[in-house]
């Protein structure tokens, strides 16, 4: 037990400016009761004696003090006087024991009725607890649930630091909250380390108090803007009569760029359109430019259809050059195409899935889109016939391959979980749902690729397959007809483009070099 000689001492160390120092003394003892040693109460002064001038100086009240005022004293470049009659130096600030020692003091502000937090971290910490058991009860990996934990008791920890209660989040509060200079207590992770993922933990989080209602319907997304999305998918579905994946794209590409443009379309304009061009196709490939500005280019004419914004802007939209039959496909052999399949684990439920997945790409030529929206209802089992609607909205049926139907058997009957969706192919982690998007198909052919160790740097997702099994087809003698029947092309131009690779055909066209000239 510390004498109370000494813990006044402590205090008084120096001079006494105005009344503050009793409060450093009532802290000691607060200190002192919860049973810190001697040995470590004595660095407690000097930190919050530095505090209690620079907010003098600074003329903030005690009841003031927050997070965002405890990050300015700890960042602020410091010229205060010191107790003793010298000035503090900013080396002092960089101690590593200074910013705990100033957390603590705002923990005995608040307990001592000083400071009134409307944030009740007893509170945010139970509501982490039963997010926690929510996640466990989906069947959630414990890892995943410890990343989640951790993720949002940052949160909640940041949301006392700055006196924001659990039914005041929203939009606003969770941006404000990816880009905080983070000096919440514990070890979590700073700014420059916290990427999307961690965002996205936290939006989960707050789509979970919204369903049991904690907040109201305004947290991550407005709901306006849900709204408008959803018109924007129908019109699309409905006038411009493209597939289910490609709306999915162009819904995403939009949503990123309205964050950019506004949610405001009276307010567009060439300059606004320009800038947002600019800032977004600097770091893409030509082909992620062309989708960009063809994703943007259908909003508009949706809201010029609404009369929400002039159909002149429209011609705001950079056209992307990309010229016809000017690339190869690229495609791997089928001795390669084989051992990607071969590379799945059959013992595994997601292996059974990967490889009913990889035949389907493989054998059929088969698009993402295509294997990630395949209902159950799609297979017919009596005629050994698969339907596929592809990216307009012709049903095609195709044939379906003794392997490819004994896969897809092996993995609906022992591998699918039981969920409430005629979606073939299901995420085989909890929660168990259907594929969001075609995204996680390249995914799968991308893992599948390094595990059989076969190297293609210049393409890696679902369409490698589709590629070499047109690719592979003309090289085994079949004409592109019927190559462009496989890919169920609209147009014999399309498929021409595979003439290229086929060696065969070109060795027979080919003209010698006049005057038997040789390369040297």
């Amino acid at each position: 037990m510390i004498e109370e000689s000494k813990v006044e001492r402590l205090a008084n160390d120096g001079i006494a400016i105005g009344q503050s120092w009793p409060l450093v003394a009532e802290f000691l003892d607060y200190m002192r009761n919860a049973g810190v040693a001697l040995g470590q109460l004595q660095d407690f002064p000097g930190p919050v004696k530095h505090l209690l001038i620079w907010l003098n100086r600074n003329r903030i009240g005690l009841d003031a003090v927050d997070g965002d005022v405890v990050h300015r004293f700890l960042t602020h470049r410091c010229d205060c006087p010191r107790p003793a009659g010298a000035r503090y130096q900013a080396r002092h600030m960089r101690k590593p024991f200074v910013k705990g020692r100033i957390l603590r003091f705002v923990q005995f502000l608040e307990e001592s009725g000083r400071i009134k937090n409307p944030s009740s971290l007893d509170e945010g910490l139970r509501r982490v607890g039963d997010f926690i058991a929510y996640l466990a009860e989906q069947g959630r990996l414990p890892t995943t649930m410890k990343v989640y934990e951790t993720s949002c008791r940052h949160f909640v920890t940041w949301l006392h630091q700055h006196r924001i209660p659990l039914a005041a989040i929203d939009d606003r509060v969770l941006r404000q909250f990816a880009t905080h200079e983070c000096i919440c207590p514990g070890k979590f992770l700073h700014k420059a380390k916290r990427n999307h993922n961690y965002q996205f933990q936290i939006e989960r989080f707050a789509r979970f108090l919204i369903e049991h209602g904690v907040l109201s319907n305004v947290a991550s997304k407005d709901a306006g803007g849900a709204d408008h999305l959803r018109d924007f998918r129908d019109w699309l579905r409905r006038h411009r009569g493209i597939g289910e994946c490609t709306i999915f794209e162009h819904a995403k590409a939009v949503t990123h760029l309205r964050q950019q443009l506004g949610n405001d379309p009276a307010r567009y304009d060439t300059a606004l359109i320009n800038r947002v061009m600019l800032e977004n196709l600097k770091s893409v490939s030509r082909v992620g430019a062309q989708k960009i500005c063809c994703s943007l280019r259908m909003y508009l004419r949706f809201l010029a259809s609404r009369g929400e914004c002039s159909s002149a802007l429209v011609g705001a939209i950079p056209r992307i050059p990309r010229w016809r039959l000017a690339t190869l496909p690229r495609y791997i052999l089928d001795d390669d195409v084989e051992r990607v399949i071969a590379s799945c684990d059959l013992t595994t439920s997601r292996g059974l899935r990967d490889r009913a997945i990889l035949l389907l790409l493989a054998r059929l030529a088969l698009r993402r889109g295509d294997v990630a929206y395949l209902r159950l209802q799609d297979i017919d089992w009596d005629d050994a016939l698969i339907r596929v609607t592809g990216k307009t909205r012709y049903t095609v049926a195709l044939p379906l391959p003794q392997d490819v139907g004994d896969a897809l058997a092996a993995y609906i009957e022992h591998a699918r979980p039981v969920v409430d969706s005629d979606r073939v192919f299901i995420r085989s982690i909890a929660p168990y749902k259907p594929f969001m998007g075609a995204g996680p198909i390249s995914l799968v052919v991308r893992d599948a690729l390094k595990r059989a160790r076969v190297n293609t740097p210049n393409l890696r997702g679902a369409y490698l397959l589709r590629h070499s099994a047109a690719t592979n087809m003309l090289r085994s003698g079949a004409t592109l007809d019927a190559v462009g029947a496989l890919l169920r092309h609209r147009s014999p131009d399309t498929t021409t483009i595979y003439a290229k690779v086929d060696t065969t055909m070109l060795m027979q066209v080919a003209q010698p070099w006049i005057g038997r000239a040789t390369c040297r």
